[in-house]
């Protein structure tokens, strides 16, 4: 059992939370040993968890954190930038990033995935390349994507065989279709169709999907 810690206590660090429940229910059901004890929250805001039912403590803040033993950290953040930020600084402190993966997710035999992700993905096909610190939640991965480091892709959101750069986010029921380039830091609207190449540094939105400003 790998004692972990949560980094953030918001939306996306309670569902970190509740994915790896399920991981350890589902190591339980199936009489062996739970992968997991779950030591607690680091969050920057103390009361984050007041009026709720999750019953771990918040160890401390992020901004204050050093790294106690040998224990994992599991990354509950969504925002691109965000999650650089917070992962540059506890990398330089020593922590080290778990990738979790929900136990109804089917993986590719090929796949190549990073550390530091939550792939909570629906569908992910064979030759797909996931980065360090990649978000997947109820995503279509379709066969050769690539997708890089510190990116957000949300419900129902499909990528094709298209590529996708650094702290990009897919907005819910976006697609990024076949044999696309997506710069980096690019945001891309719920229910957008992007069709051609995007540079970085870019928000696109619509069908199909045209540059605004960030």
């Amino acid at each position: 059992m790998k004692d972990i810690i949560i980094v953030c206590a918001g939306s996306y660090g309670k569902e970190m939370y509740y994915t790896i429940r399920k991981i350890n229910q589902a190591a339980k059901k199936d009489g062996k040993e739970e992968p997991y004890n779950l030591l607690g929250f680091i969050n920057d805001i103390p009361d984050a968890l007041d009026n709720t039912e999750i019953d771990l403590p918040i160890l401390g803040t992020i901004k204050d954190w050093k790294p106690v033993g040998h224990e994992a950290y599991a990354l509950g953040l969504g925002k691109p930038s965000s999650k650089k930020e917070v992962v540059e600084k506890l990398k330089d402190r020593g922590c080290q990033f778990e990738t979790i993966i929900a136990p109804y997710v089917i993986l590719p035999e090929d796949l190549i995935i990073g550390e530091g992700c939550l792939i909570k993905a629906y569908h992910i096909a064979s030759g797909v390349k996931i980065g360090n610190y990649v978000n997947m939640h109820g995503s279509m991965i379709m066969p050769g994507a690539v997708i890089g480091d510190y990116s957000t892709t949300t419900g129902f959101a499909v990528v094709e065989n298209a590529s996708i750069g650094e702290g990009v986010y897919v907005g819910s029921h976006a697609v990024v279709t076949e044999g696309v380039t997506v710069g980096s830091n690019v945001n891309i609207s719920a229910g957008s169709i992007v069709t051609k190449d995007i540079p970085s540094d870019k928000k696109v939105f619509g069908f199909p999907a045209v540059e605004s400003q960030m």
